[in-house]
């Protein structure tokens, strides 16, 4: 698996289909239990079509940055505090670090 074919398929489990999920729980949860999910929903039921429609927005927007900054680290664009070496992803024999962010990131252009 090369790093092109890796992160579309990051894009399409983690950003679509997560993304989908959170718009079926947001649209077809009719009560919850656990505080966060009130809140949340309560938030949610307040905003007319056009604001849930933003709110989703928000949503898919904010796990394309998460990931493309899990990505920076990875392609050692970015380094987290106290690391001491290089981070490698691979896939079997490939190694995928390197572009990952780049890639991941063209999809969404």
């Amino acid at each position: 698996m090369n790093a092109d074919n890796f992160t579309a398929q990051i894009k399409n489990a983690i950003i679509e289909e997560n993304t989908g999920i959170y718009r079926d729980l947001f649209e077809n949860t009719e009560s919850a239990s656990d505080p966060y999910w009130i809140r949340a929903l309560s938030l949610y039921n307040s905003l007319d079509a056009s604001q849930r429609s933003v709110f989703m927005e928000v949503v898919r927007q904010t796990a394309i940055d998460t990931v493309s900054n899990v990505f920076a680290v990875v392609d050692g664009v970015t380094q987290l505090e106290g690391q001491d070496g290089d981070i490698r992803l691979r896939c079997g024999d490939d190694d995928l670090t390197g572009d990952l962010q780049d890639s991941f990131l063209q999809q969404f252009e």
